[in-house]
């Protein structure tokens, strides 16, 4: 290529025009009918995974937090987005989710334009964004609490502007590229991979330019880059210590996706503690417990790749295996959720539940192989958008597959599903029959590859119902919660946290007989889980079987010998039997491990009160109210102790402070009121 390559033909006409508009009002129609059904679903309020912390960090962003604290972990773009809306309008999802959905249709927009100047057809571009906009997964993100939205916006505006420029390089369309590809790393980091593929595209496509033009070009690619994330850079050695040009979380994401542990899907540092609010603190306490020090973000980082690079070394075939696994995961029909997925969505939503079978990976790639092969004469044109599905899938198969992790894939193969269908009259009508037997053998392989789900909608949508289960229990709506977690247990029986989850809603609701054969089940499959155990026990004290829960509060420390909550309440339950000793050996033990635990130091304070040890049990008692100063108990027994010492008057304190807590304690105020008449009365002046 000698020159900057021209369309066919120059400028919009007015039905090219019509078309775009076409375009933005069915894509945001479908969403608000989408997001209409989802304001009448139980979800609609609810927020899963990563939309917790999100959340969080946008309500500190609004109420004038701007800088934050320490290094980003996760990419930032997406929490200030939802931190301008919050200062905006509120706490709104409403609002939030209306904004998105405009960014949605205008992203559907911004690829018919792509298409247009990639293909040289404004119909390809057409009919790319007519896909988009239908596309069920698009629809599903666009309305989520998720950053997907932004990805999707940022990837379509890069390809429209790279397709700007393949129209008319002009120096404004280079730096747009190097906004637009800064902005998109501030949402999805690995997106930096596009970079050296951009400026090689410019040298190699532009070869007939001078090369102080191209260089020129591609300074501006990396000044519009620089410019977005060097302020970033800068804030993280502000706020952090260190210069990062967007995250610190490298290192770990390496280790989850392959380690030797590693299943090509996501699997956290800690069992049971998959939820964005702990990988860092669990990613920064392993790495420091293992090092035996403290360390800095960077460090932190560096120590899990070692740690990964050092389990590929020891078996580099099972790594290779791995990686092949996740390449298909890639392209699998599959759409994993790490925290929700659009299979549930879809019973809430009749829009969305008609268009998941009928748009999906296993549809879209058989179209893009077909339109690889029939647009294969035009490749000179489009070779960089193949390149950048390659380099991306690959850098996604590199880490762990979701389906919000591969989504940034969907309009580039959006684009040559629309071309293949476009072309597919045309290959016809001039009879191309190589190239077209050749994309109807390529689909047919594509089809065989992709549409075996490798991982099962069963298992998918199960656990987006232990996620819905688990934030039902923090709103405190334990009936609601039940009926997720049972909803788990119909799909997936094998899920090994789904008995115990329903046990323990159902031990919140007082169905303790019902949580017992839960709790017996979840130990059915793992039999080593110090939690279960613990709450079995739990359950077994409530049902008046202490002898049964004390041989599980035992299991549960034999496994977890640290677990304070365990010692604690095995130490009640053996006060109960008349062990006092056993009892208060527990109870000591509780608070080595946990030297603020307010139940455990009234517990040893009532059995040192029993035992005729005053001064001791007012010391428990007055530490378990620097831990829980509403600790009404507590302010009783620490007034009985004090007036059986003959503290009266501080004994009266603790009483009065009782009855404050605890207005309707009757006994009390009559305990009150005896003991303020023994009180000497003040002398009258003479």
């Amino acid at each position: 290529m000698t020159k900057t390559i021209r369309p066919e033909k120059s400028g919009r006409s007015n039905r090219e025009i019509l078309a775009y508009l076409s375009i933005w009002v069915v894509a945001f129609v479908m969403r608000a009918i989408y997001l209409w059904h989802l304001g009448h679903s139980p979800a609609f309020d609810l927020l899963l995974g990563d939309a917790v912390t999100y959340d969080k960090w946008a309500s500190q962003i609004a109420q004038g937090d701007w800088l934050g604290q320490g290094v980003f972990y996760q990419a930032p773009l997406y929490p200030y987005f939802l931190g301008v809306l919050y200062s905006l309008f509120g706490r709104d999802l409403l609002a939030v989710r209306l904004v998105q959905i405009i960014l949605g249709a205008s992203s559907c927009v911004l690829l018919a334009r792509a298409g247009r100047s990639f293909f040289n057809q404004a119909k390809t571009g057409i009919l790319a964004g007519f896909l988009l906009a239908v596309y069920p997964t698009a629809i599903f993100f666009d309305c989520s609490i998720q950053k997907s939205v932004l990805d999707l916006f940022f990837v379509c505006a890069l390809l429209a502007v790279l397709g700007r420029s393949l129209e008319r390089s002009q120096n404004q369309w280079w730096l747009v590229t190097g906004l637009v590809l800064g902005l998109l790393a501030l949402t999805r980091e690995n997106a930096l991979i596009f970079l050296p593929i951009v400026l090689a595209w410019l040298f190699v496509a532009w070869r007939g330019e001078r090369w102080t033009r191209r260089l020129q070009w591609a300074g501006l690619v990396l000044l519009g880059l620089a410019a977005v994330l060097l302020p970033v850079g800068g804030r993280n050695l502000w706020v952090g210590g260190e210069f990062h040009l967007t995250t610190a979380q490298l290192g770990p994401n390496f280790y989850m996706g392959n380690s030797r542990v590693a299943t090509g899907f996501y699997k956290p540092l800690r069992e049971g503690r998959g939820n964005a609010m702990f990988e860092r603190d669990d990613a920064t306490t392993l790495a420091e417990q293992a090092t035996g020090r403290k360390l800095t973000p960077s460090e932190v980082s560096n120590y899990w790749t070692v740690k990964t690079l050092d389990d590929i070394r020891a078996d580099v075939f099972r790594w290779l295996r791995l990686v092949c696994r996740k390449w298909l995961l890639v392209w699998n029909i599959s759409e994993v959720g790490d925290s929700d997925d659009q299979y549930t969505y879809g019973d809430w939503s009749p829009l969305l539940q008609a268009l998941n079978p009928l748009l999906h990976f296993g549809i879209l790639c058989p179209l893009v192989a077909l339109g690889i092969c029939l647009t294969w004469n035009r490749r000179e044109r489009v070779w960089l958008l193949f390149a950048m599905i390659l380099v991306y899938a690959g850098s996604v198969a590199l880490f762990y597959v979701f389906s919000r992790y591969r989504f940034p894939l969907v309009p580039m193969l959006i684009l040559f599903a629309a071309a293949g269908l476009i072309s597919l009259r045309d290959a016809i009508r001039e009879a191309r029959w190589r190239a077209l037997w050749a994309g109807v053998a390529t689909a047919i392989v594509a089809t065989a590859v992709c549409t075996h789900a490798m991982m099962p909608e069963a298992v998918i949508r199960a656990a987006t119902h232990n996620n819905l289960g688990n934030a039902f229990i923090l709103e405190g709506r334990t009936q609601d919660a039940i009926g997720q977690y049972e909803e788990v247990l119909r799909l997936n029986p094998n899920d090994v946290s789904a008995p115990f989850n329903l046990a323990d809603a159902l031990l919140r609701a007082g169905r303790l007989e019902e949580a017992v054969g839960h709790f017996e089940q979840a130990l059915r499959i793992d039999p080593n889980d110090s939690h279960t155990h613990y709450n079995m026990g739990v359950s077994l004290v409530k049902l008046g079987q202490p002898r049964e829960a004390i041989g599980h509060f035992e299991q549960a420390l034999r496994i977890e010998p640290n677990n304070a909550e365990a010692h604690q309440i095995l130490g009640s339950v053996l006060f109960d039997q008349g062990k006092v000793q056993e009892a208060i050996g527990h109870w000591e033990q509780a608070l080595r491990i946990k030297p603020t635990f307010a139940e455990a130091h009234y517990n040893l304070a009532n059995a040192l009160l029993r035992g005729g040890r005053l001064e001791e049990a007012i010391e428990h008692y007055d530490q378990a109210l620097q831990a829980k100063p509403d600790y009404a108990k507590a302010h009783y027994n620490l007034g009985i102790a004090l007036e059986q010492e003959g503290r009266v008057q501080e004994a009266i304190e603790h009483y009065e402070q009782a009855l404050l807590l605890r207005p309707d304690f009757v006994e009390l105020k009559k305990s009150l009121a005896q003991l303020r008449a023994r009180l000497p009365r003040p002398q009258g002046a003479r």
